[in-house]
């Protein structure tokens, strides 16, 4: 059990919307990477991924070629994936990555169905050490 607040990271949510802009903020530590709990967050159909900011506080501790994605169902395959190196500088910084599948930049669709926002990581991340907040913003204007 767990009284109180709990400072763990793994928070996920919208913090901005103006009008067709969303901006949904993650919150990331090395403890909530190594968890299996993520706040379920839907992304409605038709979201066009439009950029992502990176801010690392304290550097993560990444396993060589390690990577950390955050997306869709396969976050690996409809997502945005964070680079060993970009998690291990300190600093304010756009991701290289500008997506892939149904959450890239280039995508001709946007999402096709409803997702939740989901992590995976390749490699291991150090449980006790970094602390990031990943901005993703998508615009959506779906008619139904």
């Amino acid at each position: 059990s767990s009284y109180g607040k709990r400072s763990t990271g793994g928070s996920v949510g919208c913090e901005t919307s103006d009008g067709s802009t969303r901006d949904y903020s993650i919150t990331i530590t090395g403890e909530s990477l190594n968890s299996s709990f993520l706040p379920s967050v839907a992304l409605p159909k038709g979201s066009k991924f439009k950029g992502a900011i990176l801010r690392v506080d304290e550097a993560f501790a990444v396993s060589a070629g390690g990577t950390v994605a955050f997306g869709g169902t396969v976050p690996g395959t409809n997502g945005i994936v964070l680079t060993e190196a970009e998690l291990e500088a300190v600093g304010t910084k756009v991701p290289a990555s500008t997506g892939t599948g149904t959450w890239a930049v280039a995508s001709a669709t946007g999402t096709t169905a409803a997702q939740f926002i989901n992590k995976s990581i390749t490699g291991t991340v150090t449980a006790t050490q970094g602390k990031a907040t990943l901005i993703l913003t998508f615009v959506n204007k779906t008619k139904v």
